[in-house]
């Protein structure tokens, strides 16, 4: 694992190398593992070090861009750890980074190399808006599987996923209502999109952890399943979802990415997205013949 330090301007696009193919890969933080047409990344120990250090951030965005250009992957499925998501590293990070602001204690995040920045709130947004970002724009399927307790802006950002799925324990903790900070991830952009503004309230302002069984009530979990077997359960539904051509998905992506209000400009839009598939079809029929 390796930090550098920002510079210039913080907020500047992902950057990284390009792959020609996606391999096996594991960092101090996640692991990614490749079985065509399914990929998997799984989250686990301090998250905050993808978030804060340079190098691993761009590691991540390379391997989230060289997954979105593979021919042989159509879904990309996100597992976590319990707890790497959690409200008790969540509100521990905050916490630290506001005390290292304010000219308070370093080396305060358990010795991570991270914590004597008094930067790290901003790297951390700047990561996860620019992960949210790109996930709301994949092209391929990407579905969540959490585990454990959820804090804010990590709920927020999987919301941006195509398929969510938790464990029954799983939890949405209401953090920033104890930290007195919005609750960031994207979170009230997309809660008014699925529930409306009335839920989304009552959600935001309850200082009650939510279950799995209410997520799902809500819509925002498509369904919730046992600890035990659950991430086998979800490399099943990701399994079943990837039997789908790649150019259906491309497909169907395409017009759910598109973000218009108006019926026209969506119409037209969805014209030139057929026309596109038809003439890739036609092609394919011209190179079999």
């Amino acid at each position: 694992m390796y930090c550098v330090a920002l510079s210039g301007d913080l907020e500047q696009t992902p950057r990284g190398s390009f792959m020609d193919q996606v391999t096996d890969f594991k960092t101090s933080c996640y692991s990614l593992h490749v079985q065509e047409p399914l990929a998997v990344i799984h989250f686990f120990g301090d998250i905050f070090e993808l978030g804060t250090c340079i190098g691993l951030k761009d590691d991540f965005f390379s391997h989230l861009q060289a997954i979105n250009n593979s021919p042989g992957i159509r879904v990309l499925l996100l597992l976590n750890s319990p707890g790497v998501f959690g409200d008790e590293n969540y509100c521990r990070f905050i916490s630290n980074a506001i005390e290292v602001r304010a000219g308070g204690r370093t080396r305060s995040n358990r010795g991570s190399n991270y914590s004597d920045s008094s930067l790290q709130i901003e790297r951390q947004n700047i990561t996860l808006n620019q992960y949210v970002r790109m996930i709301s724009k994949f092209r391929k399927l990407i579905m969540v599987g959490f585990e454990g307790d959820v804090a804010p802006p990590f709920f927020g950002a999987g919301l941006a996923a195509d398929y969510r799925f938790g464990t029954d324990g799983m939890t949405f903790q209401p953090s920033h209502i104890k930290l007195e900070v919005p609750p960031g991830g994207g979170l009230g952009f997309f809660l008014p999109r699925l529930i409306g503004s009335t839920k989304t309230r009552d959600l935001l302002f309850s200082p009650k952890p939510a279950p799995a069984r209410e997520l799902h009530r809500l819509g925002l979990l498509d369904g919730h399943f046992p600890s035990e077997g659950f991430r086998d359960e979800c490399v099943k539904i990701a399994g079943g979802l990837a039997e789908m051509s790649l150019p259906a998905i491309l497909g169907i992506k395409s017009i759910i990415n598109f973000n218009s209000p108006n019926l026209v400009d969506f119409q037209e839009y969805e014209d030139r997205a057929t026309e596109r598939a038809i003439v890739q079809k036609q092609s394919q029929l011209r190179t079999t013949r």
